[in-house]
Formats: C-alpha cells, sequence, structure tokens
C-alpha cells in the first residue's frame, strides 16, 4: 500500500500513472530482447583461428539497398516469386543482383543472379522434380568477363533422407576457383538446421572463407593479404547474402 501511496503523489497524475508500468518494463523488455541472440553457424576450427572476421552491413530485411563490409561496398537488389498450378505443381523462381567495388576491381563487378525449383507438393508428401539451382553470371564495368557461380541442392545419404537442405556449387573468378558447400552446425550446440545457416568456401579441400547468413550477415576470411582470394570470397558472400533461398520462404505461409 505504500508503494501505491507514493505513486499518487501530486507529482504523477492519474495518466502519468497509467503509463508509469509500461515505463518500467520497457528497460525489462530491452534488456530481455539484447540477450536473445541470434543463432550462430559453427564456423571449421582453422578460420576461427586465423580469419578475418567481416560484418556485412546494410543488408538484412529488405529487397534492396546498399551494403558495405571491409573495404568492399556496392548496392544489392533481390525478389522471389511462387506459383502454384492445381494446387500441387509449385515453382518457385528468384532474381537477385549487386554491384561491387572494392580492391581488385578496377572499376566495378557486376553480379546477375537467377534461382530456379520445381515442387511436387500433395500434401503429406513431396516431391522436387526440379531441385534447387541457383546461378550468377558477372560483368565488370558492363563487359562479360569469365567468372562464374552456381549453387545447387543435393541430397545424399542419412541427411538427405531426412529432408536436409543441403547445397553444394563453385565460384570462379580471376584465376580463383573456390567450392561451396551449406552449414547447418550450430556454435556451441548439436543442434543441426535443416535448412543453411551459413556456408564454407574450400580451396584444395581445406577451409579458406565461410559466411554466416543468420541475421547480419557475416564474412571470414583466412588471408586478407592475397587480394585475388578475398575478392572471390566477398563475391560469393554476398551472393549468398542476398540469395532468397526457397527453403527459407515465407510465401507459401
Amino acid at each position: 500500500m505504500q508503494v501505491v501511496a507514493s505513486l499518487r503523489h501530486p507529482e504523477y497524475p492519474k495518466d502519468d500513472l497509467m503509463r508509469l508500468p509500461i515505463a518500467l518494463a520497457a528497460p525489462l523488455m530491452a534488456g530481455a530482447c539484447a540477450a536473445i541472440q541470434p543463432a550462430e553457424m559453427r564456423v571449421p576450427q582453422p578460420l576461427i583461428d586465423q580469419s578475418v572476421r567481416l560484418p556485412v552491413e546494410g543488408i538484412g530485411g529488405w529487397n534492396h539497398g546498399r551494403f558495405r563490409t571491409g573495404d568492399y561496398a556496392g548496392d544489392y537488389e533481390r525478389s522471389e516469386e511462387r506459383l502454384a498450378f492445381l494446387d500441387a505443381v509449385v515453382r518457385n523462381s528468384g532474381h537477385s543482383g549487386f554491384v561491387i567495388k572494392g580492391p581488385g576491381i578496377s572499376s566495378t563487378i557486376e553480379a546477375d543472379c537467377r534461382m530456379r525449383e520445381r515442387v511436387l507438393d500433395f500434401g503429406v508428401v513431396e516431391f522436387t522434380p526440379r531441385r534447387m539451382s541457383y546461378r550468377c553470371e558477372f560483368t565488370a564495368d558492363g563487359r562479360a568477363i569469365p567468372a562464374r557461380f552456381e549453387l545447387q541442392e543435393v541430397r545424399t545419404g542419412l541427411a538427405g533422407a531426412l529432408s536436409r537442405r543441403e547445397r553444394r556449387g563453385e565460384i570462379a573468378l580471376g584465376g580463383e576457383k573456390l567450392e561451396i558447400r551449406s552449414v547447418h552446425k550450430l556454435a556451441g550446440s548439436p543442434i543441426e538446421m535443416a535448412t543453411p545457416i551459413g556456408y564454407v568456401f574450400e580451396q584444395d579441400g581445406h577451409p579458406v572463407g565461410a559466411v554466416e547468413i543468420n541475421g547480419q550477415p557475416v564474412i571470414y576470411i583466412s588471408d586478407l593479404s592475397d587480394e585475388g582470394l578475398s575478392r572471390t570470397i566477398t563475391v560469393g558472400a554476398l551472393a549468398l547474402a542476398v540469395f532468397r533461398d526457397p527453403a527459407n520462404s515465407a510465401l507459401g505461409d
């Protein structure tokens, strides 16, 4: 009762009394939200020990905008579409693109990326006659260059039987060629996600870079002094950071 009486002091008008519980609760809610962090992917140990960690600013839930990571910057845009025929045949498609400039790029590199997938959904059973494929074509200052990026869904072994959406691919740019594989394991947890939480870039079977795509994207580069390798990892990571993966799409909800 003493607390109530003190709150009814003339310094606290009736309207303020109604607002006070909200004001008191706001810092608690903010603190609770700050304590809840997005799940992080399990980065290969060699990259944790020696890589540079570069957050990608500007890429979140938006479909277009500007980004910056390390000494690289540019613009991006993306979209996705889902068409259903006879309530069973579903065609997923998407487009993303970005323009990037920075070290090792004389002017700009432009990426034009397309995703395709076809699904037969019969309710309790789902088939994918045309598995997800995502490809990018590149130009430099508007002129075609000999570079490629491709990513495809693969389903092998027990993980495939359990419907884990694994992706494999590669990027080739400026003499560098890197293999790409999706990451599903969470840091500090035995839990594995069905959909990718990030990707690792490998060269001759060894991890040389990675990108985490949950929340704000983060790029890991093993040797920042290697300009060609850093450029290739960054371009590949951005292609993945702007990618609207149909496995995570909310269009069918």
